[in-house]
C-alpha cells in the first residue's frame, strides 16, 4: 500500500501533524510520500491521500484526486473541516483504520466548468459574480441562464451559484439554498442578493447541461470553488455539467451525513453538541 501526504502549511504549524502522520504510517509499514505543489498538476498512482488542512485543502486537491483515482482521507487541523472525516487527535486510529479495510468509499460528483476551450472542475460550487469596475463603477450583474437551451431566468443582482449536492452546504448554503444529499442525482442554482422578490433557488437533474449568458454592461468574475478563473464580459457564457470524473472520499463505517451536518452546524453557531 503507497499513500501520499498533502500539508496545508497554513493549517498545520510547524508541520507537526504531517510529522506524528509519517510516524504513524511507518508504524503500520505503509509505504508513503508527501505530495508537493508541484506534483498536484502529474498523474501519480497511490492507494489514498490524507489531506491535512480543512475544506479549502480538500477542495484544491479534489481534481488532482479524482483525475487520478485516489480516494482522500480528510483530516481536520482547522476549523469546521465539514468534509474531513478524522481530527488531528485521531491519525493512529485514520492509518489503522485504513490498513485494516474498514473505511468505505463515499463517492461525490463534480462539476464541469466549459469558457472558451478551457474547462474547470469543482467540488464545491461555480458561481459568476459581478467585479467592481472603475470605469462602470458598482454596476449590479446581469446574466441569463438556461438549462437544456430552454431559458429559466434574467438574473438581476450580484449573480449567481452552481452547486453540487456536496457544495450546497457551503457558499450556496449561505445565500438561503437547499440542503441537498450528497447522493441525489441534482444540481442547485441559489441567485446571489437577487434584485427581484421572485427568484428563488432552483433544483435540477445532473444530467442536464446549464448555460450562463452575460448581459449588461457589469463585468464578472468565474469563481470555481471559491477561485477566480476568468473574467466575462456581456455576451460571454460558460457551460456548466457533470463531470465525468468524481471524488472519492474515506470515511469510518459509521459515518452519516446528516448527523455530521448538524454537529457542524451547532459548532458554527457556538452551540453545546448535547442540546
Amino acid at each position: 500500500m503507497k499513500v501520499l501526504i498533502y500539508s496545508n502549511k497554513a493549517k498545520d504549524f510547524a508541520g507537526a501533524c504531517e510529522t506524528e502522520l509519517i510516524r504513524c504510517l511507518n508504524k503500520y509499514g505503509v509505504q508513503n510520500q508527501v505530495l508537493t505543489d508541484n506534483m498536484v498538476c502529474n498523474n501519480v498512482e497511490a492507494d489514498a491521500i490524507f489531506a491535512i488542512g480543512g475544506d479549502g485543502t480538500i477542495l484544491f486537491l479534489a481534481e488532482f484526486a479524482s483525475r487520478n483515482n485516489i480516494p482522500i482521507i480528510g483530516i481536520n487541523a482547522g476549523n469546521l473541516g465539514f468534509l474531513c472525516e478524522f481530527e488531528k487527535s485521531e491519525l493512529d486510529n485514520a492509518v489503522y483504520e485504513l490498513v485494516s479495510g474498514n473505511l468505505n468509499r463515499d463517492v461525490r460528483t463534480m462539476l464541469s466548468v466549459s469558457y472558451n476551450q478551457t474547462t474547470y472542475y469543482a467540488l464545491n460550487e461555480v458561481y459568476v459574480q459581478r467585479i467592481y469596475n472603475k470605469i462602470e463603477g458598482n454596476t449590479i450583474a446581469e446574466i441569463e441562464i438556461e438549462i437544456d437551451d430552454s431559458y429559466i431566468s434574467h438574473y438581476k443582482g450580484d449573480g449567481a451559484v452552481i452547486s453540487s449536492p456536496t457544495g450546497a452546504t457551503a457558499y450556496s448554503f449561505s445565500l438561503g439554498g437547499p440542503i441537498l444529499s450528497p447522493y441525489s442525482n441534482v444540481f442547485a442554482i441559489t441567485p446571489i442578493a437577487a434584485h427581484s422578490l421572485n427568484q428563488r433557488p432552483i433544483v435540477y437533474s445532473d444530467n442536464s447541461k446549464c448555460t450562463i449568458d452575460v448581459k449588461g454592461k457589469a463585468q464578472v468574475g468565474v469563481f470555481v470553488d471559491g477561485r477566480l478563473v476568468e473574467y466575462l464580459k456581456a455576451n460571454d457564457y460558460l457551460q456548466v455539467k457533470k463531470a465525468n470524473n468524481r471524488v472519492v472520499f474515506l470515511r469510518k463505517k459509521e459515518y452519516n451525513f446528516f448527523k455530521k451536518l448538524s454537529k457542524k452546524l451547532k459548532k458554527t453557531l457556538g452551540e453545546d453538541e448535547n442540546d
